[in-house]
């Protein structure tokens, strides 16, 4: 999740830059109150590289990165395309990655991130209302 500073609380990990952005991975306490909606712009069919999910994967809470290829291998894996216009509404903690684009469109998202208020008390998000 963005986030406008770094910080030091406990569960915290996985905090990266991108593009100019601080990111951090909360609990899983946390990453399981959060609703992720994307709205795609541009249509994100198979040749747009899609994201990919690991469908139930969000119920083990977080998975250690060593085990993802074990659980994707178990539970099998679904590409979500998507027309312009369509959104995708998931959980924070669903193993997701996204396909390679073999024809590039831009594949342009916009990506939301609903949180109860209490966590926005306590966590300083990049956006807020």
């Amino acid at each position: 999740m963005p986030v406008k500073e770094q910080f030091t609380k406990e569960g915290f990990t996985g905090w990266s830059k991108k593009q100019g952005t601080l990111f951090v991975q909360p609990p899983s306490t946390m990453a399981n109150q959060i609703i992720a909606v994307r709205l795609h712009i541009d249509d994100c069919q198979q040749a747009h590289g899609p994201l990919k999910v690991v469908p139930t994967s969000h119920q083990l809470e977080r998975i250690p990165e060593k085990q993802w290829i074990a659980v994707r291998d178990e539970k099998g894996e679904k590409e979500c395309t998507v027309n312009a216009g369509g959104v995708v509404i998931m959980s924070p903690l669903i193993l997701h990655s996204s396909s390679r684009a073999t024809h590039a469109n831009g594949r342009c998202v916009l990506h939301f991130l609903f949180v109860p208020e209490s966590l926005t008390e306590e966590i300083p998000f990049l956006f807020s209302a």
